[in-house]
């Protein structure tokens, strides 16, 4: 085709969405703090400032202060101007919590969830194998020790399993793997609280972490790997339970009951 010859070009129908008020403010805000025009720490035009400056009115400022905030751009203070911030990871993290709340209302879109984690958590326990230091391991083993002291208090052992998991994402001091464990400690709790829970399914999760810890501190990656797998998978087959048995109105036991006599709780060393 030589350069004068032209050829229809045929458009599908796709109408053009005008920008809101409030998207085109904040968008303008978020330039400015990209190109260091506003830098972390500076404090933002007044709310009249910006209205002025734009000709809007105060409704569509304060959505655009949202959306900001929102994605970890600005942090409002009561009575003060907002001010610039850096981005997190915890921040980035942050902005999905609704719409992470709202796919794992599904059971299938639960367990793609938990299965990502225990991806990621058995790359957490083969990592801590390879590098984990002597302070980190003291802070593993007792986070163990808590964590089995608290077999009988739902609350509280919830607590500890937690922070148990939360060391072995920390041994690599990478910020990025700090923020995924907080997001889905986040996106699961409320999953986490409504498990039925007795001392014997306490007694078998503090044993998956006891192997976890084992396999951590002899510097055994593989193992650590497969410890981590086997406590998640055990953990979801006995969710998954809870799950098709509460849809199929089968009757349970309210969470948190426990037997009246207690179990006797494990061995608390940790295998050389």
């Amino acid at each position: 085709m030589s350069p004068e010859e032209t050829r229809d070009l045929i458009l599908e129908p796709s109408p053009i969405r005008r920008s809101k008020l409030h998207e085109l403010v904040s968008r303008k805000l978020e330039d400015m703090i990209r190109s260091g025009e506003l830098k972390p720490g500076d404090r933002l035009p007044s709310e009249r400032d910006i209205m002025a400056a734009y000709g809007i009115g105060r409704p569509a400022v304060r959505e655009a202060l949202l959306s900001l905030q929102s994605r970890g751009f600005i942090a409002t203070e009561s009575g003060r101007r907002a001010r610039v911030t850096t981005p997190t990871p915890d921040s980035v993290f942050t902005t999905l919590d609704s719409v992470v709340g709202m796919m794992i209302s599904r059971q299938e879109s639960l367990k793609n969830l938990c299965d990502a984690r225990k991806f990621i958590e058995a790359a957490m326990a083969r990592q801590a194998a390879l590098t984990i230091d002597k302070a980190r391991l003291k802070q593993l083993h007792d986070a163990l020790e808590a964590n089995r002291m608290a077999i009988g208090n739902r609350d509280l052992f919830m607590e500890t399993d937690i922070e148990f998991h939360r060391i072995l994402f920390l041994v690599s001091d990478n910020p990025v793997f700090a923020a995924v464990h907080t997001a889905l400690v986040n996106w699961l709790m409320e999953r986490w609280s409504l498990i039925r829970r007795d001392e014997k399914t306490e007694s078998l999760a503090y044993q998956g972490h006891l192997q976890i810890a084992n396999a951590v501190q002899k510097g055994d990656a593989d193992a650590a790997e497969r410890a981590m797998n086997k406590h998640l998978s055990s953990s979801w087959s006995i969710w998954a339970r809870q799950l098709e048995a509460s849809e199929s109105g089968m009757p349970s036991t309210p969470a948190g009951r426990h037997r009246s006599r207690r179990m006797t709780r494990p061995k608390s060393a940790v295998a050389d």
